[in-house]
């Protein structure tokens, strides 16, 4: 079978670029190793930009999770125990919402249940071989069947290995860190709050849910502390919880499993390759510190499907190095900065050093008092900016 594109890996990013590529007269085939439609079974929820919830408008996705997106109004940042705040207010930059917190589930429901039926998927497969020649790519799945495209765009993740099989130079590391995500009940209305504290282990994140009176959590340590963490019973686990989450919201209880995610960074230099794109985490796999990990990824989504459309509207051949360059000069910037300022600011507010900490108070105590510096910050939270 011949397409336009072919997409490796039918993950939300993966489904999303396909979605949005079809919409606008681009064959497309996506490969997929687990079966799809693809049943969730994990709590987590995403904290989606304003910037990103204009690009899943534009693609019509938005309409179909928009009743279960829960608004973030405000956001306050603390170092730890330090009685030091900064707060930020939607209101300093407009009326719109910084953000919205949707559960990976909801996601999930509206692809599968809009969108899946009109898209080439192969599931559950993988490819056996890959060749890319100068003018298309040549993919051979497990059952034999060949796929030839113009492009070929990976979107498995971080554990990809199509860099390595196409010698695309990456910087990765493990940040010895894993996050405990999870989500609570609580006594007392969060009023649209998100909170994020920070740790000597790491960032301690609370994002409103739907209906006021559920959380989740995005519990960062130490690989070692968090999987002792992960061993306590319910009860204990809540006695830990309370020290870091405080009591502004009442009373609180497990809502569901805790799950674990190992963290690691992972960073091309190269974004593409021969006839080989990379976008998400394939591309980027940053530290969650600013939950801007999915964020980061729909703006390559949305450079993507703006470049490829435009391009086969001119007859210009979607795999070309001259194409894949003008995506590449479009989305590396930002996804340096982010993948940058992410990781500096794991480092900084986890180092235990006097001196260190006297600096990010001093910091904390600038940004509150400048308004500048704060509608700075929500903008580029919402996606409305590139630092």
């Amino acid at each position: 079978m011949n397409y336009d594109v072919i997409i490796s890996g039918g993950g939300l990013l993966g489904l999303i670029t396909a979605i949005g590529l079809s919409c606008d007269s681009v064959s497309v085939a996506v490969i997929e190793k687990n079966s799809l439609p693809r049943v969730v079974d994990d709590n987590r929820a995403f904290a989606i930009s304003q910037g990103s919830k204009k690009i899943l408008e534009k693609l019509r996705i938005w309409q179909f999770v928009e009743s279960e997106a829960e608004p973030i109004l405000d956001i306050c940042v603390l170092d730890g125990d330090s009685p030091i705040t900064v707060h930020y207010n939607h209101k300093m930059v407009g009326e719109e919402p910084m953000g919205y917190v949707i559960n990976n589930a909801t996601i999930w429901n509206a692809i599968n249940n809009n969108f899946l039926n009109k898209l080439n998927i192969y599931s559950p497969h993988s490819y056996k071989t890959i060749a890319c020649d100068s003018g298309y790519v040549e993919v051979i799945l497990d059952n034999n069947q060949e796929l030839i495209s113009s492009l070929l765009i990976c979107a498995e993740g971080k554990n990809s290995k199509l860099p390595e099989l196409f010698s695309i130079p990456t910087v990765k590391f493990d940040y010895k860190q894993s996050s405990i995500v999870f989500n609570v009940k609580h006594e007392l209305h969060h009023q649209n709050l998100a909170v994020e504290r920070f740790f000597p282990g790491g960032p301690f994140a609370i994002l409103p849910m739907k209906g006021g009176y559920t959380s989740s959590i995005v519990w960062t340590e130490k690989s070692e502390i968090s999987k002792m963490l992960m061993d306590l019973s319910e009860e204990e686990f809540i006695i830990e919880l309370k020290k870091r989450f405080g009591s502004y919201l009442g009373e609180i209880k497990l809502d569901g499993e805790r799950k674990l995610y190992p963290l690691s960074f992972v960073f091309a230099k190269k974004l593409y390759k021969g006839r080989v794109l990379l976008i998400g985490d394939a591309a980027h796999s940053i530290h969650p510190v600013a939950g801007q990990g999915l964020n980061l990824g729909i703006r390559d989504v949305e450079s993507v499907i703006k470049h490829i459309v435009a391009a086969k509207a001119s007859g210009i051949d979607v795999g070309s190095s001259y194409l894949l360059k003008k995506i590449s000069r479009n989305r590396y910037f930002d996804n340096f900065t982010m993948a940058l300022t992410t990781d500096g600011l794991n480092r900084m507010f986890s180092n235990r050093i006097f001196c260190a900490k006297a600096l990010r108070n001093l910091g904390l105590i600038a940004v509150e008092n400048s308004n500048f510096l704060k509608k700075s910050f929500i903008r580029h939270a919402m996606g409305t900016t590139i630092l």
